[in-house]
């Protein structure tokens, strides 16, 4: 039995050194990766520490410290607030108002609140308390932290599916689109072992399948998680990295930046501004009113590319819109080109094949084997 929970006791101590390790890492080398990172390492901090409470058990340190295991029954709706700040801030999503971060926490605070009896307890009663087996207090504790992690969860889900949704209107070379499916995945993963852990709990509840501690597998599928997350960091290490912005340029964007995004693509699609074959970064920003680095800063957070890139998007699309009005038989592709902004053949080619994959030619054919020319 002791060599059972010894063995128990590495695996969890590992998964635990293995999550401050992460925590670290974020920590030592926090000049190098993004700002929006800093929630991010917070919520893997105290998922580390929810492993404690079941190294305590194992160890029989809950003897000496039974109030681990009441602080961290609501721990783990600690880490959702920190995941949901990390989202808005990666999706273009930040809060105005950092008063309204703490409505956030209000479902730890609940929980807490309703633990606290059984927390501030002596010793001996509070032990008592937890030794004697799965109350219905506990069951109904596990039940609200079940909807509300999964509340959490759908709504970071559905944050970064919009995102990706309005960045799909772009090029799909978008590297913001590949950061944020990563994102998305690991939240489908994080998903995944939330209902798993959810579900041991109740099938021990009421005893449906032979399975086993639910606690201990569950600390276990933690554990695993940390190694997994630590491959995907060191298989990844420029994931995580900083812009290359100045904190002032980052800050002027705070809680408006859809706003921003917003302005900007209005520029595009009903003035036009991309006709303009003499548009630089320069005449762009100064149409914003802001400053080229905030520009730069901006397209490249919210839209994933650089402003000549959105320029030249808009360009090529200018261009397919007119060879599917059929335009290209009154015109030529060079006349087409000038007219949506271009400057030259050669430059025209380039950026158009880049963007749609195929020659102004081999375009119009494929255009007209498949009867897309009205004409």
């Amino acid at each position: 039995m002791n060599i059972t929970l010894n063995i128990w006791v590495v695996l969890f101590t590992c998964g635990f050194a293995m999550g401050i390790f992460l925590t670290g890492v974020f920590l030592i080398f926090h000049k190098k990766y993004a700002t929006q990172t800093h929630n991010f390492t917070i919520a893997l901090f105290i998922l580390s520490t929810l492993l404690l409470g079941e190294i305590a058990q194992e160890s029989d340190m809950v003897d000496q410290y039974p109030y681990i295991i009441g602080i961290g029954m609501a721990q783990d709706l600690l880490i959702w607030p920190f995941l949901l700040l990390y989202v808005q801030y990666i999706t273009g999503n930040r809060l105005k108002n950092k008063w309204k971060a703490g409505l956030y926490f209000l479902p730890y605070l609940l929980a807490i609140a309703w633990l606290m009896p059984v927390i501030l307890l002596p010793t001996n009663p509070q032990l008592a308390y937890y030794s004697s087996g799965i109350t219905l207090k506990t069951v109904l504790l596990v039940g609200y932290k079940f909807i509300c992690s999964f509340i959490f969860l759908i709504y970071i889900l559905k944050l970064l599916d919009n995102r990706l949704k309005d960045l799909k209107h772009f090029f799909p070379k978008n590297k913001r689109i590949q950061f944020l499916l990563k994102i998305r995945r690991f939240f489908y993963g994080i998903s995944l072992m939330v209902l798993v852990i959810y579900l041991l709990f109740f099938n021990n509840y009421f005893d449906l399948l032979p399975i086993g501690d639910s606690d201990r597998i569950g600390s276990l599928i933690i554990s695993g998680f940390f190694y997994l997350f630590g491959l995907l960091v060191f298989q990844n290490p420029k994931l995580f990295e900083e812009e290359n912005y100045s904190r002032q340029v980052k800050d002027f964007f705070k809680g408006d930046e859809s706003e921003y995004a917003n302005s900007l693509l209005k520029l595009f699609e009903e003035n036009k501004v991309h006709l303009n074959e003499n548009l630089s970064v320069k005449i762009l920003a100064a149409e914003m009113n802001i400053t080229n680095q905030q520009l730069s800063y901006l397209v490249n957070r919210h839209l994933g590319i650089t402003v000549m890139d959105l320029i030249n998007t808009y360009r090529v699309k200018e261009v397919q819109k007119s060879i599917q009005k059929g335009e290209y038989q009154q015109k030529t592709l060079l006349g087409l080109a000038l007219d949506s902004g271009f400057n030259s053949k050669a430059t025209f080619n380039r950026i158009f094949k880049y963007h749609t994959g195929l020659s102004p030619s081999t375009y119009i054919k494929n255009l007209e084997k498949e009867g897309s020319n009205p004409n």
